[in-house]
């Protein structure tokens, strides 16, 4: 992170870049959106490491997607391997699908130790 603070515009966009992405700081510049890809932030905030990588995940899946998608809708491509990139769509989405269902779990488990913290818990509560 020294690194960072020794910047100047001197340096060059492509210096920042570099010193950023060795620093595993995550700036990604704004890509085209095809509308399954949502655009990235120009700032994240920092992460803890394994929320991080799953983030990291997710996004290079997403991106997956989407040049999955961009191929298996050329009809410039041969039937084959159109099959072939609909087969990779399908399998990528499969883990997206599995990946986000774990991060809902975890998140649904996070907010019920909140409410049982506080004392909102099955017993507590007002019954029907």
């Amino acid at each position: 992170m020294a690194q960072l603070r020794e910047m100047t515009r001197k340096h060059g966009k492509k210096e920042i870049r570099k010193r950023l992405e060795n620093d595993r700081l995550e700036n990604k510049a704004d890509v085209e959106n095809t509308g399954l890809v949502e655009k990235v932030r120009k700032k994240r905030k920092r992460l803890p490491s394994l929320e991080r990588l799953r983030h990291e995940l997710v996004y290079q899946l997403r991106e997956s997607l989407r040049a999955s998608q961009e191929k298996m809708n050329n009809p410039e491509l041969a039937l084959a391997e159109r099959h072939h990139w609909t087969q990779v769509h399908t399998y990528t989405a499969q883990v997206l699908n599995t990946i986000l269902r774990d991060l809902q779990l975890k998140d649904w488990e996070k907010r019920l130790k909140e409410l049982e913290r506080i004392g909102l818990t099955y017993k507590a509560l007002p019954s029907r």
